[in-house]
């Protein structure tokens, strides 16, 4: 009974919600750098950096109050990152290029002016890492030694035994990677509103609560994604035009 009351309340505040009410599409698209957040201590000589990748998405805008809406933003984003080894082992590495599919869920709020505002965007999302490729340097070790009398000449690795490249596309471990990951994000950003037009550029901050790893072995490292993305884009607004009544003559 409880359910239903809750149901037949929210399904009120939907009908109540104010005539001016309008929806917005667009096109978005931006620059982004990610982070794989984790612990390296136990693989020496081993460290992992950021990567830079891009993001493309159609953002769908529902505008509730002047200053409030809820915006989806459906997009494809890559979240890349680098595995280097360092000191002896300088040289050889493996980048991680990930695509996910991506659907972030936000409360939009707006302040300023009546063209330029100001804009801060809160909320969470959900994504599915749909592809992967890994490419890098790594040391073949079925070369033979350059010297086997004296290898302390020998400043890298990779002077003792030659180097090969590689490009491959990644292949998924069912027992192994979580293609789902859930998280919160956060953004700021500026938006100009011409005719009904709306142009912005916003700064946004994206962070895994998943390990990017299922729990399949004992004092298992979790993994995160940490993004930061840059991007710009274009909503058209489409408003909603009031009924008019008709006059007999």
């Amino acid at each position: 009974m409880k359910n239903k009351c809750t149901g037949f309340i929210l399904l009120l505040m939907v009908l109540a919600l104010p005539s001016y009410a309008q929806w917005s599409v667009g096109l978005e698209g931006g620059y982004n750098q990610n982070a794989l957040y984790t612990n390296a201590g136990a693989l020496s000589f081993t460290k992992y950096a950021p990567l830079h990748g891009f993001s493309v998405g159609i953002p769908v805008q529902y505008q509730v109050k002047d200053w409030f809406s809820i915006q989806a933003d459906p997009q494809f984003i890559q979240k890349n990152y680098q595995m280097k080894r360092t000191q002896f082992f300088e040289g050889i590495y493996q980048d991680n290029l990930n695509s996910y599919v991506k659907l972030p869920l936000m409360g939009h709020f707006t302040f300023g002016g009546e063209k330029l505002k100001g804009f801060l965007n809160l909320g969470g999302y959900a994504s599915y890492w749909a592809m992967g490729k890994i490419k890098g340097v790594q040391a073949d070790i079925f070369s033979d030694i350059e010297s086997s009398s004296d290898t302390q000449q020998y400043d890298r690795f990779l002077e003792l035994k030659k180097g090969y490249s590689y490009n491959e596309s990644y292949t998924f471990d069912d027992r192994k990677d979580n293609r789902l990951e859930l998280g919160w994000l956060a953004g700021v950003g500026v938006s100009y509103q011409y005719k009904k037009y709306q142009f912005f550029v916003e700064g946004r901050y994206y962070q895994s609560l998943t390990d990017q790893q299922k729990d399949y072995m004992i004092n298992q490292v979790p993994r995160y994604n940490q993004t930061y993305t840059a991007q710009i884009g274009c909503l058209y607004q489409f408003t909603k035009k009031p009924k008019q009544s008709s006059s007999s003559n």
